[in-house]
């Protein structure tokens, strides 16, 4: 069957979107926690666990042979459910503790320190030092930081000692998220991997947590926000930046989908009211540019690319 060819404008609208949307339900998801009195680990043991579900529907229809290729090997199962409590539940855990202490912007920008551990962990895995460009990378990260953190004050935190200590876990959370698949993506394909690793992460959660935490004050509005979180943050935008990767390649569609942490900002200061400095935007700038610094095409793969966004 011979598959639909778009152009690379297609191709990057496309990947827009998806990058938009996941910045949008970074910002429902601080919406939910500061209307309702939901949780973080009760938003970590529920959505992973409906996404993934969905998910494993698509693979199974779509990529039925990688999927039962995958269950079958013990190895390789085991690696799965490596992947999905120390990548995907350990990801998403931190993101949206980060964005209950702080908000969905500052979360965001945090968790994009992540490439630059990755990159630290490259070199130290091949055994090189870094080169110039990773080392200013590496540079415009810890000043970024240090400015979101404190607002250049050495003597104390801008945003919460919680909030920070999650952020940084996020990126940390995003080496494993990044990391850990690779070789499961190159041999079975992104969605039965993802689709998999989400439900061992809502189910490895469910022995702990057993979906305490649910809001008690929730309403038709909190399942309608939770609802698009789930559809369309996770299975509508995941699928479109699949697809985006596809027509422009791992390289250019990461760095497109970058825009999330410029999405999250707008809607949480548009929608919530949120209130930013000119500090914290020199933060972001200097946190978002190592995107641009480090996204380069002997530098990734695409099993790289296609694993690292969907954290949201």
């Amino acid at each position: 069957m011979n598959k639909p060819k778009y152009s690379q404008t297609t191709g990057i609208i496309i990947t827009l979107v998806a990058g938009t949307i996941w910045g949008f339900t970074g910002t429902c998801s601080q919406f939910l926690f500061e209307r309702y009195d939901a949780t973080p680990l009760y938003m970590t043991n529920l959505r992973p666990l409906i996404s993934g579900a969905i998910l494993v529907v698509v693979a199974f229809v779509m990529h039925r042979e990688e999927l039962l290729s995958m269950l079958k090997n013990k190895r390789d199962l085991g690696m799965l459910i490596i992947f999905g409590l120390l990548g995907i539940l350990f990801n998403q855990l931190s993101y949206l503790e980060t964005i209950h202490y702080t908000n969905s912007g500052t979360a965001t920008i945090l968790q994009y320190i992540g490439p630059v551990l990755i990159m630290v962990v490259s070199c130290f895995m091949a055994r090189r030092l870094p080169t110039k460009i990773e080392l200013l990378a590496i540079v415009l990260a810890i000043v970024g930081t240090w400015l979101i953190a404190t607002h250049g004050d050495f003597t104390s935190l801008y945003i919460t000692t919680e909030g920070f200590v999650w952020g940084l876990l996020s990126a940390v959370a995003a080496v494993f998220y990044t990391m850990l698949p690779v070789n499961l993506i190159k041999k079975y394909g992104s969605i039965p991997v993802v689709g998999c690793g989400m439900v061992v992460a809502g189910i490895g959660l469910s022995f702990f947590n057993r979906f305490q935490g649910a809001p008690t004050n929730a309403d038709s509005t909190f399942w309608i926000v939770f609802t698009i979180i789930v559809l369309i943050g996770t299975v509508v935008a995941y699928t479109a930046y699949l697809l985006g990767v596809s027509i422009c390649g791992a390289v250019k569609a990461s760095l497109i989908a970058s825009i999330e942490p410029v999405s999250a900002t707008l809607f949480m200061v548009l929608w919530l009211g949120e209130k930013f400095y000119a500090i914290d935007f020199v933060g972001f700038f200097c946190i978002f540019i190592t995107v641009f610094l480090l996204a380069r095409p002997e530098k990734k793969t695409n099993a790289d690319s296609e694993a690292e966004p969907l954290s949201q």
